[in-house]
C-alpha cells in the first residue's frame, strides 16, 4: 500500500490546507475559516499548536461536498415536478 491508497485500495491524496481550499473554491482564506467555524465545510481537526487549531481538508471529501451542492435547474427541484 502506498500513500495514494488506503487499506481498501481506494485512492487517497495528501491532505490540503486552508490556502489550497480557498484557491480551489475561488474564495478567500477568511471565508474558508468562517465556513469551518459555522460548520458549513467538512474538515479534519488535527489538534492545536501554539494555541492555533490545525485543520486540514481531504480533497476527495471537498469534491464530494461541492458536488452535493451543485444545482442544475429543472433537475431534482420539487417545484418543477409539481410536488
Amino acid at each position: 500500500m502506498d500513500y495514494n491508497t488506503d487499506e481498501k485500495g481506494r485512492r487517497r491524496r495528501p491532505l490540503k490546507n486552508v490556502k489550497w481550499v480557498a484557491q480551489y473554491l475561488g474564495v478567500t482564506r477568511n471565508t474558508v475559516h468562517q465556513w469551518v467555524m459555522e460548520g458549513h465545510i467538512p474538515y479534519i481537526n488535527l489538534g492545536t499548536k501554539g494555541g492555533r487549531r490545525i485543520i486540514r481538508f481531504d480533497p476527495d471529501v471537498i469534491e464530494a461536498w461541492l458536488y452535493d451542492r451543485t444545482f442544475t435547474p429543472g433537475k431534482g427541484d420539487k417545484k418543477d415536478k409539481g410536488e
